[in-house]
């Protein structure tokens, strides 16, 4: 897959990139016709959540993009926002085999509300509102897949996190193509139908429900049906 157009792939709060990695080999397999999937780690250190300790109980260290737990204590905001762009650039930058233009970000839980606060941060630079005038990461994302994403996005321009200031009612509309994928057995399914409702723009996402809970699906059937939304959303703007 090394000249596949690639995919950056964020964790959940108190997992790892190698963890993700595992959590996701079934997606990883049935994209790997089409992308290269990258994992970045968070860079703060975190428990593992508990979710995963029967599992992945020894394979720590985990991380987190942002506090998850009252324990976490939060470095200065504009200091944190430079801690989360620097470890996203080392993932990209460590992934010198790729060669691969980037084109989308797939997120779970914590990191699908990473990635949808990039996509909002660029949509800002498009309109020059954005931090000093630049992509976050120096790539204009072609396509979102928020796995199990709660908002509200936390605000890369202003330095804070919070949902981002709006000039007007659609300021917060992601109109990056995305794939809402929604389990309906999660105990945060209202939070994840609510980031679809307000902060999608109508017409510019696509959602998959699968009857599970909190994780990445794993069973054919679903695993073939995220598959299909990610081509969709990919194909919208020529990633593929």
């Amino acid at each position: 897959t090394l000249h596949k157009p690639r995919i950056l792939c964020l964790h959940g709060g108190g997992v790892s990139a190698r963890i993700f990695r595992m959590q996701a080999r079934q997606l990883i397999e049935a994209l790997a016709l089409h992308f290269r999937l990258v994992f970045a780690d968070g860079p703060f250190p975190s428990e593992m959540h508990p979710d995963l300790t029967s599992v992945y109980g020894q394979m720590g260290p985990c991380y987190r993009w942002a506090g998850w737990l009252p324990q976490h204590a939060d470095l200065p905001a504009g200091e944190t926002i430079e801690t989360i762009r620097a470890s996203l650039l080392h993932a990209m930058q460590a992934d010198s085999a790729g060669t691969g233009r980037w084109v989308g970000l797939l997120g779970f839980s914590q990191g699908a509300r990473l990635a949808v606060s990039i996509l909002l941060e660029d949509q800002r630079v498009e309109k020059g509102r954005g931090k000093e005038g630049r992509f976050f990461l120096g790539v204009q994302w072609e396509f979102g897949v928020l796995l199990a994403g709660r908002g509200p996005p936390y605000n890369l321009s202003h330095q804070h996190r919070a949902a981002p200031a709006a000039e007007d009612e659609h300021e917060i509309w992601t109109t990056t193509p995305t794939l809402h994928v929604h389990g309906l057995q999660d105990p945060g399914l209202a939070f994840h139908r609510l980031l679809l409702r307000e902060y999608a723009a109508p017409g510019s996402a696509l959602l998959i429900e699968w009857d599970g809970e909190h994780r990445v699906p794993i069973r054919t059937v679903d695993v073939d049906a995220v598959t299909g939304g990610i081509l969709r959303v990919a194909g919208i703007r020529g990633a593929m």
